[in-house]
């Protein structure tokens, strides 16, 4: 396994890591479209992200998408005992926030790591 080392800013690659699983599925869309320069580019984003990554920030992804990108279409039936609530937007604002800084959490070892191989 090749790992590519980065000196680009923290926050960056913080993000990058945490994106790496969307980015790499959008990669095999794109392939199987037959759009094969945007799939190299999209792999392009994702080289020198271990194994590791791949499986922590998917485990955080699994429930992210439910409950919290999708929140209104799956979890929205009682709004008064939900964290933001009693309103929609409240519930699906405080889920969303929640399961974005638990997905840069757990992204962020692996950004230092990278930062700190590039030494």
């Amino acid at each position: 396994m090749t790992v590519v080392t980065t000196t680009r800013p923290i926050g960056q690659a913080t993000i990058r890591v945490a994106a790496v699983l969307p980015i790499r599925i959008a990669s095999w869309i794109a392939a199987a479209a037959g759009a094969t320069a945007a799939a190299s580019r999209l792999r392009a984003l994702t080289r020198g992200i271990p194994a590791a990554a791949y499986v922590a920030t998917g485990l955080v992804w699994l429930p992210l998408v439910p409950n919290g990108i999708l929140y209104p279409i799956f979890d929205s039936a009682n709004l008064n005992h939900s964290w933001g609530g009693p309103t929609l937007a409240g519930a699906w604002a405080v889920h969303l926030a929640f399961g974005l800084a638990l997905l840069l959490a757990v992204a962020l070892p692996f950004a230092l790591w990278q930062r700190r191989s590039a030494r």
